[in-house]
């Protein structure tokens, strides 16, 4: 059973993940598809000082929140959203749980090559319906690589930070 603590800690990172996800779809975005994964530093945050198990319920209420308010469940960003955001954990949490082997950089970096690739395959499947999406790949990958990194690092501060505050 959670304590009511740990419980509420969990849903202002949910929270925060949304709010940071709807602040990067309303600020202009740096080139076409090209997002930041702001939201992503709440489930790194989470994943350091609550766990993995509620890092992924980070992730999982925030695509549900976003899918929600920004586009409707199914619509084609919602798609693309589940589909980045269970990639990114299929990748994370193995490297979360590799027993300190991974920083929440490489974490980080890990889930947005994930998340890039995903997208770019069901974009390509289902809305495009040509391979040639993935020639954006290396460029994707690239920005993945800047944005994992950065978020990473931001990720590591606040974790510590919350760490060093409160223990939970």
């Amino acid at each position: 059973m959670r304590s009511q603590g740990r419980v509420a800690y969990l849903a202002l990172l949910i929270a925060a993940a949304f709010v940071l996800s709807s602040l990067e779809r309303v600020l202009p975005s740096p080139a076409p598809m090209i997002r930041l994964g702001l939201g992503n530093i709440m489930t790194l945050t989470a994943f350091a000082v609550l766990g993995v198990r509620d890092g992924a319920w980070v992730t999982f209420g925030r695509v549900a929140l976003v899918s929600l308010v920004w586009g409707g469940v199914f619509s084609p960003t919602a798609v693309m959203s589940v589909a980045g955001g269970a990639a990114s954990l299929i990748v994370m949490v193995p490297l979360a749980l590799s027993g300190g082997r991974f920083s929440l950089y490489g974490i980080s970096i890990g889930g947005a090559l994930a998340h890039v690739t995903a997208q770019l395959a069901v974009a390509s499947a289902f809305y495009v319906q040509s391979a040639d999406l993935f020639r954006l790949l290396p460029f994707m990958g690239t920005i993945a690589l800047v944005t994992g990194i950065i978020n990473g690092g931001v990720a590591t501060l606040l974790a510590s930070r919350l760490m060093e505050r409160r223990r939970v």
